[in-house]
């Protein structure tokens, strides 16, 4: 589909051209009712809403479609109820795929020279897809990184103002390898029905940090994650089916359709799926339709991206920005948090957000979708209701609000002892939940990996 520009006129005034402009867009506004009710009717298969909120609850499952085959695959084991579940989340992919998979936060450890966070991934179902058989090729979990560290998950110490990113490799070669097991690896080893449980180091935690809450970009936050101390395991409260099938639910706000803000007029829709406040941080989790086929050129434009201040170095594509909340008589909206980062010697910024980037190419196609989240400061304590604003947009009022408190402290055990080295040849490829506990990255080699404490804004700076 070719771009769509808006003809220029004189400066004095609009002339017939931009009034044709303006018929055709209002024309395809009035037209797209038809495709915003199907989109609404969409909206009652997603997986976001009040009867699944994703964050510490187990739901009544119910049946998940399959297709039957000639030869059933071998049918994974069911989750072992001695792994721990701490937080976890439903997600769809935006890749075209539609691979509805449940994220899962395990542990945060410590080893003598690195954190380590425990996490999983469990695709569920995708069209045509049995349990057992592999998740399709190009299947994007839309966790990339623009920076080192290749896995754009972050540890936040939100206390004390600090963010942590993944240990990336020192060498100029490897410049971009994590201490983990990276995705290239995993992704091969997906299957659904199965659990697969992976790991990612982080630099080693101050002594006086017991508590981090865990930030993946598409996801609402786990809060409040305790850190278990050196030697130990966290244990099991009850046990977590992590593969029982993802409840439907309701997003709770209608859509709004706009034509995008790029002089392309292409149609879109935004919902808001679910607001959810933890202690300290606030995640807005929401939804980007396509009413159309369309180009989908890069547009860090309202309303997905607030405007950036002039001559900053954001390195987030595309951040999902754009949304605030408000409450009714209380303070001043408040907006996304930034963390700071380095780029070739030179500060940049990250957005606590999800950025729109390759994995979210299925919107290119009419009724293609992506799930994203933004993470804004904390509402007053007690908040029900707030205005989700995007700028751009009419308010979405009234809205309500799912209060979360941080992770119950957790028994902890013996650990195994156990370790593992990352060889290129042979690079992790994550876990069975049968075999919880996991074994730790070696310590020794750590000194291959480093990355420094970042800061969290409340704004990016105006220069």
């Amino acid at each position: 589909m070719r771009p769509r520009t808006r003809p220029s006129g004189p400066a004095a005034g609009p002339g017939p051209s931009d009034r044709a402009y303006d018929h055709g867009v209002a024309t395809r506004l009035r037209t797209a009712a038809v495709a915003l009710t199907a989109a609404l009717v969409t909206l009652g298969a997603c997986s976001w809403g009040p009867e699944e909120p994703g964050l510490f609850t187990t739901p009544e499952p119910v049946p998940a479609p399959t297709t039957p085959t000639a030869t059933a695959p071998a049918v994974p084991a069911p989750t072992d109820p001695r792994l721990p579940v701490v937080g976890e989340d439903l997600w769809t992919t935006a890749d075209g795929n539609g691979v509805t998979v449940r994220f899962a936060v395990h542990a945060v450890r410590r080893t003598a020279a690195a954190t380590v966070l425990d996490w999983s991934v469990t695709p569920l179902v995708a069209p045509g897809r049995a349990p057992g058989t592999p998740v399709p090729s190009g299947t994007d979990l839309g966790l990339e990184r623009t920076l080192a560290g290749q896995q754009n998950l972050t540890l936040l110490d939100t206390r004390a103002g600090r963010a942590y990113r993944p240990i990336a490799n020192v060498s100029p070669e490897l410049f971009s390898r994590c201490l983990c097991t990276p995705l290239f690896a995993v992704l091969p080893q997906l299957r659904f029905g199965e659990t697969r449980v992976l790991q990612l180091a982080f630099p080693a935690l101050p002594a006086a940090t017991t508590r981090v809450d865990v930030a993946l970009p598409n996801l609402a936050l786990v809060s409040g994650v305790p850190v278990t101390p050196i030697g130990e395991v966290p244990l099991a409260r009850r046990p977590v089916d992590l593969t029982r099938p993802a409840v439907e639910g309701n997003a709770v706000t209608g859509a709004k359709l706009y034509a995008a803000h790029d002089g392309s007029g292409d149609l879109q829709t935004v919902v808001v799926n679910r607001v959810v406040a933890s202690p300290r941080l606030t995640s807005i989790v929401w939804t980007l339709y396509s009413v159309e086929n369309q180009d989908l050129r890069t547009r860090a434009v309202p309303p997905v991206s607030a405007r950036l201040p002039d001559g900053v170095r954001v390195v987030t594509e595309v951040p999902a920005s754009g949304p605030r909340l408000r409450v009714a008589g209380g303070p001043p909206a408040t907006g996304v948090r930034w963390t700071t980062a380095e780029l070739a010697g030179l500060p940049t910024y990250e957005c606590l957000c999800s950025g729109l980037g390759l994995w979210s190419r299925g919107l290119r196609v009419s009724g293609g979708s992506a799930h994203l989240t933004t993470q804004v400061g904390p509402l007053p304590r007690g908040t029900r209701h707030v205005d989700v604003l995007f700028p751009g947009l009419d308010a979405f009022t009234d809205v309500r609000v799912t209060q979360v408190d941080d992770v119950a402290a957790l028994a902890t055990g013996p650990g195994t002892g156990d370790t593992w080295t990352y060889a290129t040849t042979d690079p992790p490829r994550g876990w069975t939940t049968q075999q919880w506990p996991t074994p730790l990255p070696t310590d020794d080699q750590v000194a291959d990996y480093t990355s420094r404490p970042e800061r969290i804004l409340a704004a990016l700076p105006r220069r």
